[in-house]
C-alpha cells in the first residue's frame, strides 16, 4: 500500500494511500499557515496515520502543529485517523463538519467538534478562508464538501472519484473515468440531491478540484459538473 506526498501549491500538500487490490486512491490534504500550523481535510483510515506521519514530516512540517480536522462526512477513510491526530496534536484541536456528523464524532471520539452551517465561510488562517457546502444525500445523508475561496479549490470528498494512483493536476479530460467510476460503485443514491448539489458548487468559481480518491481536475471544471447533472441511475 505505496503512500505518497505531493507539494501542490507552497501551503497545500496532498497525502495519498493507493490500495492496489481496490484500484483506488485515498487522498487527505494538508493545508499550513506560515507558521506551519496544519489543517487537514480528510484524516484517511486510521491505521494509515503512521505513514500520513511520516509523509507530513518528510516535508519539514509537524503533526504536532495539526490544528484543524475538517470532516466531510462521516466514515472512516474521512475521519478514521481522529484519535491518532489527539496523541500527536500539541494544539488545541478544532475538528469541522455537517451538524449530524458531529454528534457522532463528539460521542465516538471525545473531541468538541463544531458543526458548521451550509455555506458558512470560516478562516482557519491568514489566506485561507474555507466555504463549507452541505451535500445532503451525495453519497452520505451528512456529507459537505469545501471550499478554498483564495485558491478558487473545491476539496470534494467523494465527488467527481477517478480509479487509479493520485498523480498530481490532470489537465486532460477525464469524464470517462469519473462516469465509469459513479456507475462501477453505485455510491450516488439520489440523482434530485446530487443536482441540487452540483447547482450550489457551480455558484463558486473553481480553478481546480480535489477528489478524495483520484487526481486533481482543471480546465473542465463546468463541463464535469454539467455532465454528472446529466447522469442517469
Amino acid at each position: 500500500m505505496p503512500s505518497k506526498i505531493f507539494k501542490i501549491l507552497e501551503n497545500l500538500y496532498v497525502n495519498s494511500i493507493f490500495i492496489d487490490k481496490i484500484g483506488l486512491s485515498f487522498n487527505q490534504f494538508i493545508v499550513v499557515s506560515k507558521d506551519k500550523k496544519i489543517t487537514i481535510i480528510e484524516t484517511g483510515f486510521r491505521n494509515d496515520f503512521s505513514a500520513l506521519s511520516t509523509n507530513i514530516t518528510s516535508c519539514g512540517l509537524s503533526p504536532e502543529n495539526i490544528e484543524n480536522v475538517i470532516v466531510p462526512h462521516f466514515e472512516a477513510d474521512e475521519m478514521g485517523a481522529i484519535p491518532e491526530i489527539l496523541k500527536v496534536s500539541k494544539q488545541k484541536l478544532k475538528v469541522y463538519a455537517h451538524p449530524i456528523c458531529t454528534f457522532g464524532l463528539n460521542d465516538i471520539f471525545n473531541v468538541r467538534a463544531k458543526p458548521v452551517n451550509d455555506n458558512e465561510v470560516i478562516s482557519v488562517f491568514e489566506g485561507c478562508s474555507l466555504k463549507f457546502i452541505h451535500t445532503k444525500h451525495v453519497h452520505q445523508w451528512d456529507s459537505l464538501v469545501v471550499y478554498w475561496i483564495e485558491q478558487k479549490i473545491l476539496f470534494s470528498s467523494d465527488l467527481f472519484i477517478q480509479k487509479g494512483e493520485f498523480t498530481g493536476i490532470n489537465d486532460e479530460n477525464c469524464i470517462t473515468e469519473i462516469i465509469d467510476s459513479i456507475y462501477k460503485e453505485n455510491y450516488l443514491p439520489s440523482r434530485t440531491h446530487l443536482n441540487h448539489a452540483l447547482d450550489k458548487i457551480k455558484e463558486n468559481k473553481i480553478n481546480i478540484i480535489f477528489p478524495m480518491h483520484g487526481s486533481g481536475l482543471s480546465h473542465h471544471i463546468d463541463f464535469y459538473i454539467d455532465s454528472l447533472k446529466e447522469l442517469t441511475f
